[in-house]
């Protein structure tokens, strides 16, 4: 992934902004797009059930990008992503109550990009409702199942929604006015500041589309009460609902087709006992045991599941052994949702998990940064240091 970076960014202005985990800097909005492509790679970013996808990807990049740009305070920063996540979502259930084919995340992260850097630029009223209304304007189209049944490098539009909707907060402050956001008129807003979203974000542990962790976390509670090696499973039944089913591939070539491969996250798991970017790139998507097992793993919708989607994100599992013994795990739910949420020590291991290998011990440094960053006197500065710092990140993996 770093390589991969560092190859877009080649030629791009060089004005300071990081690119994490690269060692270069870049312009500031040429950054923001690229740290965005590494927030939503591996699709280990948090998301929303009804919303249907990930604001963290794309608000967190843009916000901390120009935080740094702007020389933000750390408090400032935090009001701006908080700011961010909560247009971003209520603009997402905006879109799904219109109906029409499901746009993917960067169809409305793109507005709440737009808030996060409205907040932070301090825009007058109008500027922000211009900021928001050129951002719906712009957004793109990010059509969803079709990202999710040919998956490419630009993750449902999530980097181009962070990117334009900076630009539109920019424009905006440079007096650009725009049409009335549907946001002001939509349902959606009217108990903005009396609930809060972000509140009900859910946090991944594996590196997969969100539909594929029930059957993940199903088998490690089958791993739990059954000592029988991997080898030994003949194949493996799942139900899922109908948009499950369109992750139904086998023989991904690239690691952004691997998390969206339903069988081939299952095997690679089953293979090497977790899942992170390592399992899902490199040597991993041509290793024939893995792909042996994926065409063994057979995906059927299930109606009742499709009818409870995306409230919820539920699957059944059979696993069938050589021995002629079946598994049945009942109905599977994923650990990360807020209704069943990690714990602090959860996160904490997850981030070490993927950012020792770009920074090694300096990623002790984020968490006490990032815990300290609401007191009065803290700037985003330091972060931005240890991000600009650079790291010796691997050709695939990292953050």
């Amino acid at each position: 992934m770093a390589s991969l970076v560092r190859r877009l960014s080649g030629g791009c202005p060089d004005e300071g902004s990081p690119v994490w985990g690269a060692g270069v800097t870049t312009s500031l909005s040429w950054s923001i797009f690229l740290n965005a492509c590494s927030a939503s790679y591996f699709d280990l970013d948090d998301g929303h059930r009804l919303a249907q996808g990930h604001p963290g990807a794309a608000v967190i990049p843009a916000a901390l990008s120009v935080a740094g740009y702007l020389g933000c305070s750390g408090r400032a920063f935090l009001e701006a992503v908080v700011c961010g996540y909560e247009v971003a979502i209520r603009s997402a259930l905006a879109m799904r109550a219109l109906g029409g084919p499901r746009k993917g995340s960067g169809a409305w992260v793109t507005t709440g990009v737009a808030a996060s850097i409205a907040k932070l630029l301090n825009l007058k009223p109008k500027e922000i409702l211009d900021a928001l209304g050129l951002a719906e304007f712009y957004a793109p189209q990010a059509p969803q199942d079709r990202s999710s049944a040919h998956p490419s490098f630009m993750k449902e539009g999530i980097p181009w929604g962070a990117y334009t909707g900076h630009m539109a907060a920019f424009l905006a402050s440079n007096r650009l006015q725009a049409m009335r956001p549907f946001l002001c008129d939509a349902p959606a807003i009217r108990n903005l500041g009396e609930t809060y979203e972000i509140e009900r974000i859910y946090f991944k542990r594996y590196a997969a589309c969100r539909f594929i962790h029930p059957v993940l976390d199903g088998l490690v509670r089958m791993k739990e009460q059954r000592n029988i090696a991997w080898t030994e499973i003949d194949r493996i039944d799942i139900r899922t609902f109908e948009k499950g089913i369109l992750l139904d591939r086998r023989n991904p070539h690239d690691p952004v087709a691997a998390v969206y491969s339903y069988p081939f996250a299952v095997a690679s798991y089953l293979r090497h006992g977790r899942l992170g970017p390592g399992e899902v790139s490199g040597s991993a998507l041509l290793d024939p045991q893995i792909r042996d097992l994926a065409r063994r793993i057979r995906l059927k919708e299930d109606g009742e599941l499709t009818a409870l989607f995306p409230e919820r994100c539920l699957a059944r599992m059979e696993v069938t052994f050589k021995d002629g013994e079946h598994y049945e795990s009942g109905l599977l739910s994923a650990k990360g949702d807020p209704e069943d949420p990690l714990v602090e020590q959860d996160l904490l291991a997850k981030f070490r998990f993927l950012v020792e290998p770009v920074y090694g011990q300096q990623w002790r440094s984020f968490p006490r940064i990032i815990d300290g960053l609401d007191k009065e006197d803290a700037s985003v500065s330091e972060i931005i240091g240890l991000l600009s710092a650079g790291g010796n990140a691997p050709s695939e993996g990292g953050t």
